[in-house]
């Protein structure tokens, strides 16, 4: 099983943080500026899975959705 480190130092599996984007996913409200803080914390948490997306955001594959950058 694999394991992240988050900020606070705490370990969390692979499922743990795909079931924590899962949450947060479910409070998306389509209105942009009030999801932005969401948005935010599931793009940290894929982070955690895909560190690589930081600089190659083309990289994310997380479930085929909307590219963060740029909104599409």
């Amino acid at each position: 099983m694999t394991q992240f480190q988050s900020s606070n130092y705490t370990i969390m599996s692979e499922q743990e943080i795909k079931d924590q984007i899962a949450q947060l996913k479910s409070q998306l409200t389509g209105d942009l500026f009030k999801d932005g803080e969401t948005q935010q914390a599931i793009y940290d948490l894929k982070l955690k899975l895909q560190p690589e997306i930081e600089t190659q955001p083309e990289l994310d594959n997380y479930e085929e959705e909307e590219c963060l950058y740029c909104g599409s």
